[in-house]
């Protein structure tokens, strides 16, 4: 290997540890969103379950339980790119290895 090639791969091994940084910056993000999505689920959930049943069968209960039921999708889908991220950061380190 000559010293261009030996140059080429340490400057790819810096990029590659910048982009594992970053996917590690991003997979926090995602679990801050993920936690306070998840928080506004559980509270739409629970006033939901204290209102009395006849309301809940109205328009607004059926609301109420709709956006519940898609803010628990959104948790899933978000821990699903979580899981993405770690396996991304996890490839990377392999790769360096």
């Amino acid at each position: 290997m000559n010293k261009a090639t030996r140059k080429t791969l340490a400057d790819f091994t810096v990029q590659i540890e910048a982009i594992r940084d970053q996917l590690a910056d991003v997979q926090g993000q995602i679990e801050s969103i993920k936690d306070q999505v998840e928080a506004v689920g559980e509270e739409e959930r629970e006033k939901f379950d204290n209102m009395p049943e006849s309301l809940q069968e109205g328009d607004r209960g059926q609301a109420m339980q709709e956006a519940a039921d898609t803010l628990e999708s959104a948790v899933s889908e978000l821990d699903d790119a979580i899981n993405g991220v770690e396996s991304a950061i996890a490839s990377i380190e392999t790769a360096m290895a």
